[in-house]
């Protein structure tokens, strides 16, 4: 190879080695940044992950269980028993003759001929019953059992609904608290101008200002140290909340898609259509709906127990012992040496002094119970729909009147810094408009959570499972 061969597969060599190692810090870099989850994606994540839905899960396994009990008690159940043990060797007994009465008729007496050892026998019992009609027994405890199944499943969607709420109000304070924090470091430069401004006087022999003016600074600036520590606080507890829901692992980080809560002007419908929602779409209404109709059919299946069962039977049984000798008449039974089978048609009726009627009363009183319930928490929703739906109006009046307020005491902060340097306007001047817009703004931004809690409690409320973000 020539030396100018070489030199280009140096060249190539070395540009693919930097196109390897450009690649990987990409990879790396790419590696290294948090992901970034938005409210549908944690709502999912919380849902995949929560041990309260895999609890509810097993709830409606369990009901399905039961569901699948109650089916199969309409089909045939078979026994089977099988028994083996010692038992006395003998042959057929010997008929002795004791007086002949003519005609064929004779006295005498059977002598058994059993052996002076034991062996062994072994015995199998088969019984096949098949219900035939029991006045409901079975029906009834059918019907309760596939509305529990139901109910459980209404359950499960209200402990869905839940989560979803937490996550909402676990997302919109963690943007709220960065937000704070926002306006803490916004409130913070302020102060800094206003020293900046307040020392150049004081270095100048101004007798506008004096040291009294900088201490009033070093208090506003505490203060704000403070709100800046309680919004990072309740930052770091929002995210430690949120990861720990959604399951995250603990060595990775991530961060939200938004660093603001949006203006939301939503047009809400009117309060009754929520009201009517709610009282159609509700899970703890259709969970208790369910839950009546269970509880109706167990009453009857109570009533149903105080009536007779009708059922066909096959019985067979077979049994031998080798060290006895077996009998050819049907007349006498050995339970050690026989076979038969045979089909039935029986009945069975229990009788009790009290304990069925008592079953059936404590039936109906647990019906009756769940029937007040559903009356209250149809007394008790709509309550609810209005109390959220009016939080909703007044922290949205809240955070616009705010909003305004805070662009308002902005504008102030502005115009007595510019009459300060003009030597037009005082220290107290910019003090009370930094006071007032770190106020304004804090109200704001709480106002502004309040609003997107109040929505979200009220989707809660009207029974709107929302999973999308403002």
């Amino acid at each position: 190879m020539t030396s100018s061969k070489r030199e280009k597969c140096r060249v190539v060599c070395s540009l693919l080695l930097l196109l390897v190692v450009t690649l990987m810090a990409v990879i790396n870099a790419r590696a290294a940044e948090p992901e970034v989850l938005n409210l549908d994606q944690l709502i999912a994540m919380a849902l995949e992950k929560s041990p309260e839905i895999k609890e509810a899960d097993q709830d409606i396994a369990v009901a399905q269980s039961d569901l699948d009990q109650a089916k199969a008690g309409r089909w045939a159940q078979l026994d089977i028993t099988g028994v083996t043990g010692p038992v006395e060797d003998a042959d057929l007994p010997t008929v002795v003759v004791n007086e002949t009465l003519g005609n064929g008729l004779f006295l005498g007496e059977l002598q058994n001929n059993d052996k002076d050892r034991i062996g062994v026998f072994g015995r199998l019992d088969f019984n096949l019953v098949q219900p035939l009609y029991t006045f409901g027994k079975i029906s009834h405890r059918q019907d309760a059992a596939a509305f529990g199944v139901e109910a459980q499943k209404s359950a499960r969607i209200k402990k869905n609904n839940d989560i979803i709420l937490s996550i909402k109000e676990l997302y919109y304070a963690l943007i709220v608290a960065g937000q704070g924090k926002d306006a803490a470091q916004d409130a913070d430069g302020f102060i800094r101008d206003a020293r900046q401004r307040i020392e150049k006087l004081i270095a100048a022999g101004s007798t506008n200002v004096d040291e009294t003016d900088l201490y009033r600074l070093d208090a506003f600036e505490a203060d704000i140290q403070r709100f800046k520590v309680k919004a990072d606080s309740g930052a770091q507890l929002a995210y430690t909340a949120l990861k720990r829901t959604i399951g995250y692992p603990a060595a990775k980080d991530f961060k939200l898609d938004r660093y603001e809560l949006p203006k939301d002007m939503r047009t809400l419908a009117d309060r009754e259509e929520y009201i009517r929602r709610a009282l159609e779409t509700r899970p703890e209404l259709e969970q208790l709906e369910k839950g009546l109709q269970a509880q109706k059919s167990m009453l009857d299946a109570a009533k149903a127990d105080l009536y007779p069962s009708f059922f066909l039977a096959g019985v067979a049984s077979l049994a031998g012992a080798p060290g006895r000798e077996r009998m050819p008449i049907s007349y006498f039974e050995d339970d050690f040496n026989h076979a038969y089978v045979g089909v039935l048609l029986g009945g069975q009726w229990h009788f009790d002094f009290g304990i069925g009627q008592g079953k059936v009363r404590k039936a109906a009183a647990e019906y009756q119970k769940l029937l007040h319930k559903r009356d209250f928490a149809e007394q008790s929703i709509p309550l609810q729909v209005a109390k959220e739906y009016q939080d909703v109006l007044e922290a949205r009046s809240s955070y616009i009147s705010y909003e305004k307020a805070a662009k308002a005491s902005r504008k102030w902060i502005v115009a007595s810094f510019a009459n300060f340097d003009m030597g037009v306007g005082t220290a107290k001047d910019m003090f009370e408009a930094i006071d007032r817009y770190g106020k304004n703004q804090g109200d704001y931004l709480r106002a502004l959570f309040d609003y997107h809690v109040a929505v979200a409690r009220l989707e809660y409320a009207s029974g709107i499972d929302a999973q999308s973000g403002p």
